[in-house]
């Protein structure tokens, strides 16, 4: 069995994490499992660039402002989070398409990838959702809007255009609705809450949807004594209690809920709580953050960011729209509980009184009234958490279901495809 992965954005962080992750896992166990990616810095087995050398960055480069082209006519599109995907390449044309037994799809965007042309692909197509984007028809979060239900249109995230131009949301919806009704696509969510929205969502309804946890990397984010996590990073041993969050941007990602653990940081500093941040220091916080606050930057090693969780008392993750929540599932593997809010993925993830605790959404005070119920438990939870963790998002595990789901498919025994 030959597997074609195809991902987007860079191998060291986001989405394509959880990709490369499972292509190791596949491999593992004896899948051939290729992995295509436009990380300019991609290595390893059976990963490379899907445009290699100097003329296919430029490539790569040049489709991914193109596809950024419709939104050129508005003012402000929140850095990113908004995909035309009208442009990219045919899967045809990508390499190893011709030996691949199957294609599996991730993150598909910064025009990489022409959805029109998975319409005449013969093969089965696996498409692991990792965002809410193939629902909509910009967005990748729908930050509480409903208009996917409606097909789309006047996008609340884009001011009024410079410009005349066409509704790129609408157009957008209408286009994925074409390119995927017709094409041989299983779709997989990486958490029960996006499996379901998929199941809603008049693009991907008519398609087998499938549900299998995200992965990470179990070697990678093991069990750490505190102490010696936090001698390693040359912090007080007997420092706590301390809670750990990821530093978001209150005004560019306000579905990541940071404001809400903003507006209880004083009352976590009246109780001796300190607050650690990891993260690059957004501009809309900087000069902000009190000096009392630990702050790490941005990490892109393993073995410091497993540090890091262990040496944590707790870890907060005030998300209010999550596909899964890797940092929260590494955490959980590092044996650290995880406080979340009671919505989208780790609603499901956090597992109340075994792995953390979760708070009602929107809910400062319940965030704040959580992590000083959950603190006094964090000892008694952390080997759980780890096993918990372990059995439920290790690649391993993850590499085993896609594997069954494959076979399934290439025998033909999944509702709704056929293979030829």
């Amino acid at each position: 069995m030959r597997v074609l992965h195809l991902s987007a954005g860079s191998l060291r962080r986001g989405a394509s994490r959880g990709a490369l992750w499972l292509h190791h896992g596949l491999r593992a166990q004896g899948i051939d499992s290729q992995f295509l990616t436009t990380d300019r810095e991609a290595t390893g087995p059976g990963v490379q660039s899907v445009a290699p050398g100097p003329f296919g960055s430029l490539l790569l480069t040049g489709l991914k402002q193109l596809d950024r082209l419709p939104l050129r006519a508005y003012r402000f599109d929140r850095h990113g989070t908004l995909s035309p995907g009208w442009i990219g390449l045919p899967i045809q044309a990508m390499p190893g398409y011709r030996a691949a037994d199957l294609i599996h799809l991730h993150w598909i965007n910064d025009g990489l990838l022409d959805l029109r042309s998975l319409r005449h692909c013969p093969k089965p197509i696996v498409w692991t959702v990792r965002d809410l984007w193939p629902t909509t028809g910009l967005c990748h979060y729908s930050q509480g809007c409903e208009r996917q239900a409606a097909g789309c249109g006047h996008c609340p995230l884009l001011p009024a255009p410079a410009w005349p131009w066409p509704d790129p949301s609408r157009r957008g919806y209408r286009r994925k609705q074409r390119a995927l009704r017709q094409a041989p696509i299983t779709f997989v969510g990486i958490s029960p809450w996006v499996s379901q929205q998929l199941r809603r969502s008049a693009i991907t309804a008519d398609r087998p949807v499938e549900m299998i946890w995200n992965c990470i990397d179990e070697q990678r984010f093991q069990p750490l004594a505190k102490a010696e996590a936090r001698c390693a990073l040359g912090l007080d041993v007997e420092q706590g209690p301390v809670v750990l969050a990821e530093l978001r941007s209150p005004s560019s990602e306000p579905w990541k809920g940071f404001q809400h653990l903003l507006a209880i940081l004083p009352h976590l500093r009246s109780r001796g709580i300190r607050l650690w941040l990891f993260g690059a220091v957004p501009p809309d916080l900087e000069g902000v953050l009190p000096s009392d606050v630990r702050l790490f930057g941005r990490i892109d090693d393993d073995a410091q960011l497993r540090r890091l969780y262990a040496a944590a008392d707790v870890f907060v993750c005030p998300t209010l729209e999550e596909a899964f929540g890797k940092t929260m599932a590494e955490a959980m593997a590092c044996g650290t509980p995880v406080l979340a809010f009671r919505c989208s993925a780790p609603a499901d993830l956090v597992e109340p009184g075994l792995t953390g605790a979760l708070a009602e959404p929107l809910e400062s005070d319940a965030l704040l009234a959580a992590i000083l119920r959950l603190l006094p438990q964090a000892e008694r939870l952390s080997a759980y958490c780890s096993q918990r963790a372990r059995a439920r998002f290790s690649k391993s595990v993850s590499a085993s279901a896609y594997a069954e789901l494959y076979g399934r498919l290439l025998t033909g025994s999944v509702p709704g495809f056929q293979p030829s």
